[in-house]
């Protein structure tokens, strides 16, 4: 027999467990934080390429340029009538230019549809979304295709406060975030 008591695994181990059980921790909290940060990253618009001097901007193989932006007293329903904004409102007219490098698709390619997502941004950083959907009647646009083989140009319309003046036209395809087209308003009259 021997003299001294004798100690357990788990007991002459204790220290080392504590810092395993930590480590185990720490890389699976480096794990989480990694994955919800890239998360979070991809899930909202946060890179915009330059425009050129032209001012295309480019995403991808696409390129998109704000060909103009003016307000508009009234909009066609499509029936022969007149949409008007309300007291205390403007609508504003954008017109988007969409070119791509992208080759086009062989007639045998199944044909894919994306559709931009388009925001107009004030200087005070309020976003206004296409369409002007608020006035009854108010056609709403087609979004633009910003993807694939495109050569389009489209009007799209919104409805702000007669305070917003325009900053920025934005276009974002879900697919390409965390990249999306900033194309900057001129100056408006």
């Amino acid at each position: 027999m021997s003299g001294g008591p004798s100690v357990g695994w788990w007991r002459a181990n204790r220290w080392w467990l504590v810092v395993l059980v930590g480590a185990l921790a720490a890389l699976g909290a480096l794990t989480w934080r990694s994955d919800t940060v890239q998360g979070w990253w991809t899930s909202e618009p946060r890179q915009a390429p330059a425009a050129d001097a032209d001012g295309w901007a480019q995403v991808g193989d696409v390129h998109a340029r704000l060909a103009g932006l003016e307000r508009v007293d009234w909009l066609d329903d499509g029936y022969g009538d007149r949409i008007e904004a309300p007291e205390g409102y403007t609508l504003w007219a954008a017109d988007v230019s969409l070119r791509s490098d992208a080759p086009d698709a062989p007639a045998s390619a199944e044909e894919t549809y994306s559709a931009c997502e388009v925001v107009l941004l004030d200087t005070t950083g309020r976003e206004f979304t296409a369409g002007a959907s608020a006035l009854p009647g108010m056609p709403y646009p087609e979004a633009p295709v910003c993807t694939g083989a495109v050569s389009t140009r489209s009007t799209q319309y919104f409805l702000t406060p007669d305070d917003a003046e325009p900053a920025e036209v934005r276009l974002v395809e879900p697919e390409l975030l965390p990249a999306y087209w900033s194309l900057p308003a001129p100056d408006a009259a």
